[in-house]
């Protein structure tokens, strides 16, 4: 391990002080000077695809608008390190900002999954809503300080959809024994019925379900699954996506390295997150409108929606196996019943606003 770090840090070190990756060819604004910041960054997710072009795309931004000031060079998932590891060496200092979605890291922390999001829990709406102007970005703060972390939203998927499977669901009991890739506190209720839950980075997803390592996924939405290819290799699409109404996806920064900004710059960083939450958003939802088209027209996919039992049943568990994630520390147990009381509130307005608008414009 510490072979790899030391390798890791080589490389860093080569981009910092203007090695062939950093050299004044590619990037000219870079200039050895006390006020100007140089940050490695490294990513949960491939390079491709909507995750990998918002998360670039912010980078750039930092970097032009700063006039080279925090200019900062992207490494995608396996580009540098796996997906899996940007957290740790964003911890440590070897880089300086990852990106990628609370959940991943839950083996580290219990109330960080709930940062993700929760089964039935706030959609991207609400959940931006709970982090801007409600108790969301305190109360996460909490928990990567802890780890020497500042958090920032970064983007979110909106509501996703329920997952590929290669045989029917039809109620609860069909999930049990299945191999079954699902991140978060979605794939907590689905151990309890069973499933054998699987943890997977993006680009093991459909090797894994070609050699029969896995019997489905869940992944984003109509855009990103199609991209990845899972309707070539799965049978049955199921929605709603119960488990992720509105996924985060953030942004993490070494605390030291944040520390060392001035006032200016770390404004733009919240600015430029704030945007990039926004933008990766907003694309999902106009490419999901065309990739859902694209799936039933031209690839016959079998769209199918999980009973109303089972939704009601997954409902009623999901509501104890997080409440009882939430009793095993002082934290979780915090941010459970503020997420739990914003969403009340949500549930209450959204019944008036947009339920009812939806029913109208379906009429």
């Amino acid at each position: 391990m510490s072979k790899k770090r030391n390798f890791i840090k080589n490389i860093v070190k080569t981009f910092i002080t203007g090695g062939v990756v950093a050299s004044p060819l590619f990037f000219p604004n870079i200039v050895k000077s006390k006020k100007k910041h140089t940050w490695v960054a490294v990513s949960a997710f491939d390079k491709g695809g909507i995750l990998g072009r918002g998360f670039q795309r912010v980078c750039d931004d930092i970097t032009r608008i700063s006039g080279g000031e925090l200019t900062i060079r992207l490494f995608h998932a396996n580009e540098l390190v796996g997906a899996f590891e940007a957290f740790d060496v964003v911890q440590s200092g070897t880089c300086q900002l990852g990106f990628g979605s609370p959940y991943y890291w839950a083996g580290k922390s219990n109330p960080i999954t709930f940062l993700s999001g929760i089964p039935f829990g706030l959609n991207s709406q609400e959940m931006n809503a709970w982090f801007y102007h409600g108790e969301g970005i305190k109360l996460a703060d909490k928990v990567y300080n802890d780890f020497d972390l500042k958090f920032f939203p970064a983007g979110n998927t909106g509501n996703q959809m329920g997952g590929w499977f290669n045989k029917r669901i039809r109620s609860v009991e069909d999930f049990k024994g299945l191999k079954f890739r699902m991140p978060g506190l979605g794939g907590e209720v689905l151990k309890s019925y069973g499933t054998n839950v699987v943890l997977l980075p993006g680009s093991d997803v459909v090797p894994s379900l070609t050699s029969g390592t896995i019997d489905g996924t869940e992944w984003i939405g109509p855009a990103a699954d199609l991209g990845k290819g899972l309707h070539q290799v799965c049978k049955y699409y199921y929605y709603p996506g119960w488990h992720e109404p509105g996924t985060c996806l953030e942004a993490f920064i070494n605390l030291k390295a944040f520390n060392e900004l001035n006032s200016d710059h770390k404004r733009l960083l919240e600015m430029a997150f704030k945007k990039s939450n926004s933008d990766i958003a907003s694309e999902f939802f106009a490419r999901n409108c065309y990739a859902v088209m694209r799936l039933k027209e031209d690839f016959n996919v079998n769209f199918t929606r999980f009973t109303d039992l089972t939704l009601k049943l997954l409902k009623r568990k999901s509501d104890e196996v997080v409440s009882d994630f939430a009793k095993k520390d002082k934290l979780s147990k915090e941010i459970f019943e503020d997420i739990f009381k914003f969403r009340k509130n949500a549930m209450f307005w959204s019944n008036f606003s947009e339920k009812n608008y939806l029913e109208a414009r379906n009429m």
